[in-house]
């Protein structure tokens, strides 16, 4: 399971680059933002999978110790 989200937080970061740098039309000034809105959020999440697989510790359940 650790592969797998390791594989699925790096496949986010890399489509959330393609869809930064992919513009549609400058006419289309909406579907541009919506993509570059999908691509950060989509980094934002894949940044969070994989330092969830690197650093497990830090997130605990709260009134567990570490």
């Amino acid at each position: 399971m650790r592969v797998i989200k390791g594989f699925i937080g790096s496949a986010l970061l890399t489509m959330g680059l393609m869809f930064i740098v992919i513009t549609v039309d400058d006419k289309q000034f909406l579907q541009n933002v919506l993509l570059r809105v999908i691509g950060v959020s989509s980094i934002f999440i894949g940044i969070h999978l994989l330092h969830r697989q690197f650093h497990p510790h830090s997130y605990n359940k709260p009134g567990t110790p570490k």
